[in-house]
């Protein structure tokens, strides 16, 4: 079985940056990915809890010499979607918060042949392309952002708005070439309190366009208690049931969250979550949502 998870701040804690990402230590290793099945880990580069006051880029460059320890431990380090091989465990590099790029569509490319082929335009703070879900969030993408997300769309790069403002999220559903998706999000109408998570209205035009979406494994995002596999379930199939059973699957936002649900405490739990699915899905709709249904996705990109 193919199995992909699109969102995680490892590189995070193994550049040793602290602050706010990880109250819970190293949750993913190499040893837990091949433990859990893992086929490919999105890592992202993330641009800091200072956002464009802080040093984003100086961050990042941190996190990707991280990535070494991924690769000396025999994880491949993959730089295209169509490099993921089953039994095969390989990473691949996102950016979460664009002020990495510092302004500077140079800085885009640099980073693109770096391996970086998802970018979360903002994290939760505004920045040189646009808004973030918590402040303004009606605002629409800038100018720069719309460079940004053109010349992403000619590479190859997946556009993504988990972090992003309502406004710039609309903006993309309807103006941009390549559909968007959400490497670490959940349902509005099952979780009402995080603005985080998308609406009906959000998780339908997604489908519609051709997007995707990666469940998060937060628990407050996902249950008002410490979630369990069943939260998780529940939150996949409310998707499945707007239309997106192709158009979902895993942003565990392991390493990035601090409290993990019950049963589910790293990738060497992916199976319980595999065999919780199946309780609801048939077997060719679980090998969709574990990986099958982002590899697809990125054909479209």
């Amino acid at each position: 079985m193919i199995l992909i998870d699109t969102h995680c701040d490892t590189l995070s804690v193994m550049a040793g940056l602290g602050g706010d990402i990880s109250v819970t230590g190293q949750t993913i290793t190499p040893e837990r990915m091949r433990q859990g099945g893992v086929t490919m880990q999105v890592c992202t580069l993330f641009a800091g809890v200072d956002g464009p006051a802080g040093d984003p880029a100086g961050l990042a460059r941190k996190q990707l010499a991280a990535a070494r320890g991924f690769t000396d431990e025999g994880i491949k380090h993959i730089k295209e979607f169509g490099e993921i091989e089953d039994g095969a465990p390989s990473i691949l590099l996102s950016v979460e918060g664009a002020e990495i790029f510092e302004g500077s569509m140079e800085s885009l490319r640099w980073y693109y042949d770096a391996g970086v082929r998802m970018c979360a335009l903002t994290w939760n703070h505004e920045n040189e392309l646009g808004y973030p879900h918590c402040k303004d969030s009606e605002k629409p993408l800038k100018p720069f952002g719309w460079e940004a997300v053109r010349e992403m769309n000619g590479l190859g790069v997946a556009v993504d708005v988990s972090h992003l403002g309502t406004g710039g999220f609309w903006d993309l559903i309807e103006r941009a070439e390549k559909p968007p998706m959400a490497s670490h999000s959940c349902c509005l109408a099952l979780q009402p309190r995080f603005t985080r998570n998308l609406s009906d209205d959000q998780i339908k035009a997604l489908i519609e366009r051709g997007g995707w979406i990666g469940m998060n494994f937060c628990s407050a995002f996902l249950s008002d208690a410490r979630a369990t596999l069943d939260d998780i379930v529940r939150h996949i199939a409310h998707i499945a049931e707007l239309g997106g059973v192709r158009n979902v699957g895993f942003g565990s936002d392991f390493d990035g969250i601090p409290c993990n649900p019950i049963g589910l405490d790293g990738p060497h739990d992916f199976p319980n979550l595999i065999s919780a699915l199946r309780g609801l899905f048939t077997p060719e709709e679980v090998e969709g949502i574990a990986g099958l249904n982002f590899i697809e996705y990125s054909k479209r990109l």
